[in-house]
């Protein structure tokens, strides 16, 4: 009876095998779509593609340069509404010179850049890169953006001020920490060789595991290390580190030496390697991206644009702080001001996602209700008083009073462009472009448009038509009714409020 019982266990095992087989055939059948796996991210156990055909001249085509970027502190960030970083506010620069526009896409595991970015998901990878021999058999590494060094971060004794930065309250001390102050001194490490059968925690593929290694390999005793999870990134671990969770971490000199403002717990020494660069990366098979991209690093080290940056980003330690402990850093906090349920509440008057109108209000005032400009407008959607006056405002500096009136000036406009703009995308941008310079002037464009054969409903065409209605041919022709404009105003005003209204969408909640 056993031997038979293992028989028919064996029966059923075999046929559950093919089952499984024959769903997997079936389930690939489907998906002709996926691109072929032709080897393996050996550190990942992601498939790494064969990298598309696209450069620059196929960049400049689509009109957009797409970058894969971290939310991190230094990189790319939201806060108080404004997109910032160092090497954000560089590919800005980059893309602008391109005549390109600027899109990021935030990725949050850090296995996936190069399997994204030879897939065709983004041209070029940001985000603190350290070039290592494994990843260029995959991707190409620019020239350095700047040189740092891998530091140790340690814990001291947390002082009685010492608070987490985002919920406020005092930082537990760890394990020994009752020690007398000349203990806890003595018991930090001050040499590489200290680190001997010590454990320190990295980031998942982080290129310090190779440095640790060769140190290890160099000194008596071995350096054991824990990688953590994916979701875990050097800032997290340094918080760690501060809090107790864990000893030691390595990480980024100059951004070592932030976290140790932020925590003041925290003591970066010693380092433990040699200088190495930090860069961005592309595809293999982009030389001419990669040629515009060092003629550009090589250009702007040689100018103030560098040092400018690298200076706001890791030598302000205060201004560091101040983001960092501000509620209205994006990536801790979710908020963007803190008017955002005001502005949640009008938004739905208009139905419109209220981070659109929180873009607006930030285009208008920065989220500054005493905002006042030479022209005479005020408040945080900067009414001028005429339209004040028109929408039943009383004080225009009184955000609630302010932004009532300004969104049933929104709501007008809306229901005027609503029968002269049948899409929906593209009658927003004629919308929010006559909130800017008035109704008057952008249908002056659109004559221009319809006169000269263009799509007086498309707002491509119609901006083109705009900027001219700066130069006294256009603006004095017959069909314009209201005369000159600084149509770059009105156009970059649309831009720029759509541009900051997707940065919004990946960070905060609708």
């Amino acid at each position: 009876m056993k031997v038979r019982a293992r028989s028919v266990l064996f029966v059923l095992f075999v046929s559950l095998i093919f089952i499984l087989l024959a769903c997997n055939r079936s389930d690939r059948s489907k998906k002709p779509e996926m691109p072929q796996v032709d080897t393996i991210d050996r550190r990942s156990n992601l498939p790494m593609v064969e990298p598309i055909q696209r450069d620059l001249a196929q960049i400049k085509e689509r009109g957009t340069l797409t970058v894969l970027a971290p939310y991190n502190s230094t990189t790319y960030f939201l806060y108080r509404g404004e997109p910032l970083g160092y090497e954000f506010e560089l590919l800005r620069s980059f893309a602008e010179a391109q005549g390109l526009a600027l899109k990021v896409i935030v990725v949050t595991d850090p296995k996936s850049y190069f399997p994204l970015l030879n897939g065709g998901d983004g041209d070029i990878v940001a985000g603190r890169l350290v070039p290592t021999d494994e990843d260029k058999q995959n991707v190409a590494f620019t020239n350095a953006l700047y040189h740092t060094e891998p530091a140790l971060v340690q814990r001291e004794k947390p002082a009685t001020a010492t608070t987490d930065p985002v919920t406020k309250k005092a930082l537990q001390p760890g394990p020994n920490e009752d020690l007398p102050e000349v203990d806890i001194q003595a018991r930090l490490i001050t040499k590489p060789s200290q680190l001997a059968n010590k454990t320190v925690n990295l980031p998942e593929q982080s290129p310090y595991q190779q440095t640790l290694v060769e140190l290890s390999d160099s000194i008596s005793g071995d350096i054991h290390v824990v990688e953590m999870s994916g979701d875990v990134q050097d800032e997290a671990l340094a918080e760690k580190v501060a809090k107790g969770e864990v000893d030691f971490t390595v990480m980024q000199g100059n951004l070592a030496e932030l976290k140790e403002t932020e925590f003041t717990n925290l003591k970066v020494r010693p380092i433990l390697g040699r200088s190495h660069s930090v860069a961005w990366a592309v595809r293999k098979n982009s030389p001419e991206l990669m040629n515009a991209l060092n003629s550009f690093i090589e250009e702007k080290q040689n100018g103030s644009l560098f040092d400018k940056l690298y200076q706001k980003y890791f030598k302000d330690r205060k201004s560091y702080k101040e983001r960092v402990e501000s509620k209205y850093l994006t990536s801790k906090t979710g908020k963007l001001s803190e008017y955002d349920d005001l502005i949640k509440q009008y938004a739905a008057d208009l139905n419109w996602d209220w981070r659109l109108l929180a873009s607006q209000v930030f285009q208008e005032s920065r989220f500054k209700p005493e905002a006042h400009s030479w022209a005479g407008a005020m408040g945080l959607l900067q009414l001028m008083p005429r339209t004040a006056q028109e929408y039943g405002v009383k004080n225009p500096r009184d955000p609630e009073d302010n932004v009532r009136g300004a969104v049933r000036f929104l709501q007008w406009l809306t229901d005027h462009w609503s029968k002269r703009v049948s899409n929906e995308g593209e009658r927003l941008k004629f919308i929010l472009a006559s909130y800017n310079c008035g109704a008057g002037h952008v249908e002056d464009a659109q004559r221009l448009a319809e006169k000269y054969e263009g799509n007086p409903e498309v707002w491509e065409d119609v901006s083109y038509w705009l900027l001219q209605k700066s130069t006294q041919q256009y603006s004095t022709a017959p069909v314009v009714k209201f005369g000159f404009c600084r149509g770059l105003e009105p156009v970059n005003y649309v831009k720029f409020i759509l541009e900051r209204y997707e940065h919004y969408k990946q960070f905060v909640v609708n």
